[in-house]
Protein backbone atom coordinates (compact mmCIF):
# COMPACT_ATOMS: atom_id res chain seq x y z
CA UNK A 1 0.00 0.00 0.00
CA UNK A 2 1.45 3.57 -0.95
CA UNK A 3 0.97 6.63 1.67
CA UNK A 4 1.55 9.01 -0.39
CA UNK A 5 0.53 13.24 1.47
CA UNK A 6 -0.84 15.67 -0.94
CA UNK A 7 -1.13 19.25 -0.49
CA UNK A 8 -1.09 22.31 -2.00
CA UNK A 9 -3.12 23.33 -5.11
CA UNK A 10 -5.21 20.77 -7.14
CA UNK A 11 -2.62 20.58 -10.13
CA UNK A 12 0.62 20.79 -8.34
CA UNK A 13 -0.53 18.01 -5.67
CA UNK A 14 -2.00 15.58 -8.84
CA UNK A 15 1.58 16.16 -10.11
CA UNK A 16 3.88 15.97 -7.86
CA UNK A 17 2.12 12.34 -6.84
CA UNK A 18 3.01 11.38 -10.30
CA UNK A 19 6.25 12.57 -11.05
CA UNK A 20 7.00 10.59 -7.55
CA UNK A 21 5.30 7.06 -9.30
CA UNK A 22 6.79 7.80 -12.77
CA UNK A 23 10.22 7.82 -10.72
CA UNK A 24 9.80 4.92 -9.24
CA UNK A 25 8.63 3.28 -12.51
CA UNK A 26 4.92 3.81 -13.28
CA UNK A 27 3.61 4.22 -16.63
CA UNK A 28 0.37 4.81 -17.08
CA UNK A 29 -1.97 2.05 -18.86
CA UNK A 30 -3.34 2.25 -22.26
CA UNK A 31 -6.92 3.38 -22.27
CA UNK A 32 -9.34 1.36 -24.54
CA UNK A 33 -10.96 3.76 -27.48
CA UNK A 34 -14.11 3.01 -25.87
CA UNK A 35 -13.49 3.63 -22.61
CA UNK A 36 -11.69 7.03 -24.50
CA UNK A 37 -15.19 7.79 -26.02
CA UNK A 38 -17.02 7.16 -23.15
CA UNK A 39 -14.82 9.67 -21.46
CA UNK A 40 -15.41 12.79 -23.73
CA UNK A 41 -19.12 12.69 -22.44
CA UNK A 42 -18.20 12.68 -19.26
CA UNK A 43 -15.32 15.38 -18.75
CA UNK A 44 -17.60 18.04 -19.65
CA UNK A 45 -20.36 16.59 -16.59
CA UNK A 46 -16.52 16.59 -14.09
CA UNK A 47 -15.66 20.23 -15.35
CA UNK A 48 -19.20 21.49 -14.51
CA UNK A 49 -19.36 19.71 -11.08
CA UNK A 50 -15.87 20.86 -9.65
CA UNK A 51 -12.90 22.12 -12.09
CA UNK A 52 -10.73 21.55 -9.36
CA UNK A 53 -10.68 18.19 -9.71
CA UNK A 54 -9.89 18.54 -13.79
CA UNK A 55 -6.66 20.67 -11.98
CA UNK A 56 -5.95 17.58 -10.20
CA UNK A 57 -6.42 15.38 -13.18
CA UNK A 58 -4.24 17.41 -15.43
CA UNK A 59 -1.46 17.56 -12.69
CA UNK A 60 -1.46 13.95 -12.50
CA UNK A 61 -0.91 13.35 -16.36
CA UNK A 62 1.64 15.75 -16.69
CA UNK A 63 3.79 14.65 -14.15
CA UNK A 64 3.26 10.74 -15.38
CA UNK A 65 3.62 12.06 -19.30
CA UNK A 66 0.03 11.03 -20.39
CA UNK A 67 -2.79 12.90 -21.57
CA UNK A 68 -5.70 14.41 -19.58
CA UNK A 69 -7.77 12.72 -22.00
CA UNK A 70 -6.11 8.94 -21.19
CA UNK A 71 -6.15 10.18 -17.29
CA UNK A 72 -9.44 11.34 -17.10
CA UNK A 73 -11.12 8.53 -19.29
CA UNK A 74 -9.19 5.54 -17.35
CA UNK A 75 -10.84 7.10 -13.75
CA UNK A 76 -14.16 8.49 -14.59
CA UNK A 77 -14.89 4.69 -17.00
CA UNK A 78 -13.97 3.13 -13.63
CA UNK A 79 -16.95 0.98 -12.26
CA UNK A 80 -18.88 1.56 -15.77
CA UNK A 81 -16.85 -1.27 -18.14
CA UNK A 82 -15.61 -3.91 -15.23
CA UNK A 83 -16.55 -5.64 -12.25
CA UNK A 84 -15.78 -2.68 -9.18
CA UNK A 85 -14.74 -3.72 -5.54
CA UNK A 86 -17.48 -4.91 -3.36
CA UNK A 87 -16.74 -3.82 0.93
CA UNK A 88 -18.64 -4.45 4.42
CA UNK A 89 -19.09 -0.82 5.98
CA UNK A 90 -20.71 -0.64 9.15
CA UNK A 91 -21.44 2.69 11.62
CA UNK A 92 -22.51 2.59 15.39
CA UNK A 93 -23.32 5.27 18.34
CA UNK A 94 -22.45 3.97 21.55
CA UNK A 95 -23.96 6.47 23.46
CA UNK A 96 -20.63 8.70 23.19
CA UNK A 97 -19.19 8.40 20.30
CA UNK A 98 -19.44 6.82 16.90
CA UNK A 99 -17.24 3.99 15.84
CA UNK A 100 -16.82 2.98 12.47
CA UNK A 101 -15.39 -0.12 10.09
CA UNK A 102 -15.15 -0.54 6.76
CA UNK A 103 -13.41 -3.74 4.70
CA UNK A 104 -12.00 -2.82 1.06
CA UNK A 105 -13.06 -5.64 -1.41
CA UNK A 106 -11.64 -6.42 -4.65
CA UNK A 107 -9.42 -8.42 -6.71
CA UNK A 108 -5.82 -9.40 -5.16
CA UNK A 109 -4.04 -8.55 -7.81
CA UNK A 110 -4.82 -4.72 -6.91
CA UNK A 111 -3.52 -4.94 -3.90
CA UNK A 112 -0.41 -3.65 -4.60
CA UNK A 113 -2.28 -0.42 -6.14
CA UNK A 114 -3.76 0.26 -3.58
CA UNK A 115 -3.22 3.56 -1.24
CA UNK A 116 -3.78 5.54 1.82
CA UNK A 117 -3.33 9.20 1.10
CA UNK A 118 -3.18 12.13 4.00
CA UNK A 119 -4.68 15.31 1.50
CA UNK A 120 -3.87 18.72 2.64
CA UNK A 121 -5.44 20.76 -0.61
CA UNK A 122 -5.64 24.57 -0.33
CA UNK A 123 -8.30 25.51 1.34
CA UNK A 124 -10.46 22.60 1.68
CA UNK A 125 -10.49 19.94 4.64
CA UNK A 126 -7.64 17.88 5.80
CA UNK A 127 -8.52 14.17 5.26
CA UNK A 128 -7.20 10.80 5.25
CA UNK A 129 -8.60 8.66 2.48
CA UNK A 130 -7.98 5.20 0.94
CA UNK A 131 -8.13 4.24 -2.43
CA UNK A 132 -7.30 2.12 -5.76
CA UNK A 133 -6.58 4.27 -8.18
CA UNK A 134 -4.53 7.90 -8.30
CA UNK A 135 -7.15 10.66 -7.69
CA UNK A 136 -10.68 10.09 -6.12
CA UNK A 137 -11.11 8.21 -3.10
CA UNK A 138 -13.35 4.93 -1.89
CA UNK A 139 -13.25 6.15 1.80
CA UNK A 140 -11.97 8.36 4.12
CA UNK A 141 -12.42 10.73 7.46
CA UNK A 142 -11.75 14.28 7.39
CA UNK A 143 -10.19 16.78 10.16
CA UNK A 144 -14.73 17.42 11.29
CA UNK A 145 -14.80 13.69 11.87
CA UNK A 146 -17.31 12.98 8.84
CA UNK A 147 -16.73 9.74 7.36
CA UNK A 148 -17.41 8.27 4.11
CA UNK A 149 -17.20 5.19 2.13
CA UNK A 150 -18.92 3.10 -1.01
CA UNK A 151 -20.18 0.06 -1.51
CA UNK A 152 -20.97 -1.03 -5.43
CA UNK A 153 -24.21 -2.26 -6.54
CA UNK A 154 -24.82 -3.43 -9.94
CA UNK A 155 -26.50 -1.98 -12.44
CA UNK A 156 -27.17 -1.75 -15.92
CA UNK A 157 -26.44 0.61 -18.68
CA UNK A 158 -24.02 2.84 -19.55
CA UNK A 159 -24.88 6.33 -18.58
CA UNK A 160 -22.17 9.56 -18.87
CA UNK A 161 -21.60 11.07 -15.36
CA UNK A 162 -19.02 10.40 -12.28
CA UNK A 163 -18.20 7.48 -10.09
CA UNK A 164 -17.93 7.37 -6.55
CA UNK A 165 -14.06 8.44 -6.78
CA UNK A 166 -15.07 11.73 -7.18
CA UNK A 167 -18.30 11.93 -4.57
CA UNK A 168 -16.33 10.70 -1.76
CA UNK A 169 -13.34 13.36 -3.09
CA UNK A 170 -16.04 16.39 -2.86
CA UNK A 171 -17.63 15.10 0.61
CA UNK A 172 -14.31 14.77 2.10
CA UNK A 173 -12.94 18.33 0.88
CA UNK A 174 -16.02 20.40 1.48
CA UNK A 175 -18.62 18.61 4.00
CA UNK A 176 -18.66 19.22 7.80
CA UNK A 177 -21.49 16.49 8.46
CA UNK A 178 -23.83 13.93 7.46
CA UNK A 179 -26.55 16.27 5.57
CA UNK A 180 -23.85 18.13 4.12
CA UNK A 181 -22.53 15.34 2.49
CA UNK A 182 -26.26 14.23 1.41
CA UNK A 183 -26.39 17.64 -0.14
CA UNK A 184 -23.67 16.49 -2.35
CA UNK A 185 -25.22 12.84 -3.38
CA UNK A 186 -28.45 14.76 -4.05
CA UNK A 187 -27.07 16.77 -7.02
CA UNK A 188 -24.22 14.42 -7.81
CA UNK A 189 -24.58 13.00 -11.32
CA UNK A 190 -23.87 9.48 -10.83
CA UNK A 191 -22.96 6.87 -13.32
CA UNK A 192 -22.91 3.75 -11.25
CA UNK A 193 -24.79 2.48 -8.64
CA UNK A 194 -23.62 2.86 -4.89
CA UNK A 195 -24.52 2.59 -1.54
CA UNK A 196 -22.70 5.69 0.74
CA UNK A 197 -22.36 5.53 4.03
CA UNK A 198 -22.30 8.50 5.99
CA UNK A 199 -21.53 9.34 9.82
CA UNK A 200 -20.09 12.44 11.75
CA UNK A 201 -19.32 12.27 15.50
CA UNK A 202 -22.63 13.66 16.67
CA UNK A 203 -24.16 10.50 16.12
CA UNK A 204 -26.08 11.16 12.50
CA UNK A 205 -25.67 8.40 10.17
CA UNK A 206 -27.12 7.53 7.18
CA UNK A 207 -26.37 5.18 3.97
CA UNK A 208 -27.50 6.77 0.40
CA UNK A 209 -28.62 4.20 -2.14
CA UNK A 210 -27.76 5.97 -5.45
CA UNK A 211 -28.16 4.62 -8.97
CA UNK A 212 -27.56 6.73 -12.17
CA UNK A 213 -31.40 7.09 -11.99
CA UNK A 214 -32.74 7.23 -8.09
CA UNK A 215 -31.23 8.23 -4.56
CA UNK A 216 -32.67 7.14 -1.74
CA UNK A 217 -31.32 7.71 1.78
CA UNK A 218 -32.03 5.23 4.22
CA UNK A 219 -31.58 6.34 8.45
CA UNK A 220 -30.83 3.81 11.17
CA UNK A 221 -32.92 2.60 13.99
CA UNK A 222 -30.90 1.24 16.30
CA UNK A 223 -27.98 3.23 16.54
CA UNK A 224 -26.08 1.50 13.75
CA UNK A 225 -26.36 0.91 10.02
CA UNK A 226 -24.47 -1.08 8.01
CA UNK A 227 -24.51 -1.74 4.11
CA UNK A 228 -22.84 -4.31 1.68
CA UNK A 229 -23.64 -4.68 -2.06
CA UNK A 230 -27.20 -4.32 -2.71
CA UNK A 231 -29.62 -1.70 -1.52
CA UNK A 232 -32.53 -2.80 0.64
CA UNK A 233 -35.83 -3.66 -0.79
CA UNK A 234 -34.69 -4.52 -4.16
CA UNK A 235 -34.98 -8.20 -5.07
CA UNK A 236 -31.00 -9.71 -4.79
CA UNK A 237 -30.46 -11.39 -8.25
CA UNK A 238 -28.59 -14.57 -7.13
CA UNK A 239 -25.54 -13.90 -9.73
CA UNK A 240 -25.13 -11.03 -8.01
CA UNK A 241 -24.62 -12.29 -4.71
CA UNK A 242 -21.27 -14.16 -6.08
CA UNK A 243 -19.92 -12.06 -3.39
CA UNK A 244 -22.14 -12.96 -0.45
CA UNK A 245 -23.47 -9.61 0.03
CA UNK A 246 -26.28 -11.25 1.99
CA UNK A 247 -24.72 -13.30 4.14
CA UNK A 248 -21.81 -9.91 5.28
CA UNK A 249 -24.97 -7.90 5.36
CA UNK A 250 -26.63 -10.02 7.82
CA UNK A 251 -23.51 -10.92 9.91
CA UNK A 252 -23.02 -7.50 10.32
CA UNK A 253 -26.55 -7.16 11.42
CA UNK A 254 -26.21 -9.65 14.56
CA UNK A 255 -22.86 -8.25 15.53
CA UNK A 256 -23.30 -4.97 15.91
CA UNK A 257 -27.29 -5.31 17.39
CA UNK A 258 -24.65 -7.26 20.38
CA UNK A 259 -22.02 -4.95 20.67
CA UNK A 260 -23.48 -1.41 19.43
CA UNK A 261 -23.71 -0.15 22.93
CA UNK A 262 -19.99 -1.21 24.20
CA UNK A 263 -18.40 -0.24 20.38
CA UNK A 264 -15.26 0.28 20.73
CA UNK A 265 -12.10 -0.04 18.40
CA UNK A 266 -11.14 -2.90 19.06
CA UNK A 267 -14.82 -4.68 18.85
CA UNK A 268 -14.68 -2.85 15.57
CA UNK A 269 -11.40 -4.86 14.19
CA UNK A 270 -12.70 -8.16 16.09
CA UNK A 271 -15.84 -7.64 13.79
CA UNK A 272 -14.36 -6.69 10.56
CA UNK A 273 -11.95 -9.93 10.84
CA UNK A 274 -14.45 -12.45 11.17
CA UNK A 275 -14.08 -14.67 8.22
CA UNK A 276 -17.48 -17.20 8.88
CA UNK A 277 -20.07 -15.05 7.79
CA UNK A 278 -17.27 -13.41 5.42
CA UNK A 279 -16.87 -9.70 6.44
CA UNK A 280 -13.33 -10.55 5.67
CA UNK A 281 -13.78 -11.96 2.51
CA UNK A 282 -11.57 -14.55 0.99
CA UNK A 283 -13.10 -16.08 -2.21
CA UNK A 284 -10.07 -18.22 -3.88
CA UNK A 285 -12.21 -18.85 -7.27
CA UNK A 286 -12.61 -15.51 -7.59
CA UNK A 287 -9.34 -14.26 -6.49
CA UNK A 288 -11.10 -11.78 -4.72
CA UNK A 289 -11.03 -10.76 -0.80
CA UNK A 290 -10.52 -7.73 1.52
CA UNK A 291 -7.03 -5.92 0.35
CA UNK A 292 -7.13 -3.71 3.75
CA UNK A 293 -9.33 -2.74 6.47
CA UNK A 294 -10.15 0.52 8.49
CA UNK A 295 -11.64 1.17 11.61
CA UNK A 296 -11.81 4.72 13.30
CA UNK A 297 -13.69 6.72 16.37
CA UNK A 298 -15.06 9.51 14.70
CA UNK A 299 -14.71 11.26 17.83
CA UNK A 300 -11.56 11.43 18.64
CA UNK A 301 -9.82 10.52 15.24
CA UNK A 302 -8.50 7.61 16.27
CA UNK A 303 -7.62 5.13 12.92
CA UNK A 304 -6.53 2.03 12.55
CA UNK A 305 -5.53 0.17 9.36
CA UNK A 306 -5.12 -3.27 8.37
CA UNK A 307 -3.02 -3.74 5.33
CA UNK A 308 -4.55 -7.30 4.27
CA UNK A 309 -6.71 -9.32 5.40
CA UNK A 310 -7.69 -8.62 9.32
CA UNK A 311 -8.36 -12.04 10.41
CA UNK A 312 -4.45 -11.81 9.55
CA UNK A 313 -3.04 -8.56 9.13
CA UNK A 314 -1.95 -6.42 12.55
CA UNK A 315 -4.07 -3.20 12.81
CA UNK A 316 -1.59 -0.51 13.30
CA UNK A 317 -2.31 3.27 14.66
CA UNK A 318 -2.62 5.38 11.53
CA UNK A 319 -1.43 9.34 13.52
CA UNK A 320 -0.77 11.53 10.02
CA UNK A 321 -4.52 13.15 9.80
CA UNK A 322 -4.13 14.67 13.68
CA UNK A 323 -0.76 15.62 13.33
CA UNK A 324 -1.58 17.32 10.41
CA UNK A 325 -4.19 19.12 12.76
CA UNK A 326 -1.51 19.69 15.68
CA UNK A 327 0.19 21.11 13.22
CA UNK A 328 -1.84 23.96 11.79
CA UNK A 329 -3.13 24.66 15.30
CA UNK A 330 0.56 25.38 15.99
CA UNK A 331 1.00 27.39 13.12
CA UNK A 332 -1.88 30.00 13.99
CA UNK A 333 -0.74 29.57 17.30
CA UNK A 334 2.54 31.42 16.23
CA UNK A 335 0.53 33.83 13.83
Amino acid sequence: MYHPRMKGEPYEAGKNYAEILYRNGFRFPQVSAEKLEYGKLCIPILAEFDADFVKEIQGFADGCHASFEEVSSFLLSIGVFEQSSQCSIFAAFNGNEVIIGRNYDMLYSLKHITESSLVCLKNKNKYLGHSDCFVGKVDGINEHGLFVGITAVPHEGKKPGLNFYFACKQILEHCRNVEEGIGILKIFPSSVANNYLLADPSGKMAVVEVTPNTFQVRRPHNNYIHCTNHHMGVPVVESWNWSKSIDRFQTLDRALAEHVNNMELSIAQTIMSETKGHVCLNLRDHQFGTLFSVVANLNTLEISRAEGQPNKAKYRTEQRLIDAILKEKKQDMIR
